[in-house]
């Protein structure tokens, strides 16, 4: 089991075909493979923060092609 941030909900339960999971303050304890297959942001278990891999993939996401660009420029 891992620990993942849902996109929206904060509170509540969320119900799969593998399962229903309880979502305390945004966060949902579950099988690595339901949480990545709903693209859930993975979160550090004991701080709640996104995990190291989690942060690098949304920092490649967001870099686009033009600030690369600027980048090599310099």
């Amino acid at each position: 089991m891992a620990m993942f941030q849902h996109p929206h909900l904060t509170r509540g339960v969320v119900k799969t075909t593998k399962g229903a999971f309880v979502i305390t303050r945004g966060l949902v304890n579950a099988p690595e493979e339901i949480g990545e297959l709903l693209g859930w942001t993975r979160v550090d278990s004991e701080t709640g923060l996104p995990s190291d891999a989690a942060l690098s993939a949304a920092r490649r996401a967001s870099a686009s092609p033009r600030g690369a660009a600027l980048l090599d420029q310099q």
